[in-house]
């Protein structure tokens, strides 16, 4: 996805696989993110990716997901 979006002009921030939502959240905070993109290819990913989620949510977070 993130070379998709790289060959259409879009600025990605690619912070790699296993990566923790504090982690994900600071970075998306200090790049001033318009959106967050995750991708996932086992079922763990997707809890994980809920936990962002929240995690954005608790935080006052409202960018897209």
């Amino acid at each position: 996805m993130g070379v998709v979006l790289q060959c259409n002009n879009y600025e990605v921030i690619d912070l790699g696989v296993m990566v923790a939502a504090d982690k994900i959240l600071q970075a998306a905070k200090e790049h001033n993110a318009d959106i967050i993109g995750l991708s996932g290819l086992i079922t763990p990913s997707l809890d994980e990716m809920v936990h962002v989620a929240k995690e954005m949510q608790r935080r006052g977070m409202d960018l897209p997901c």
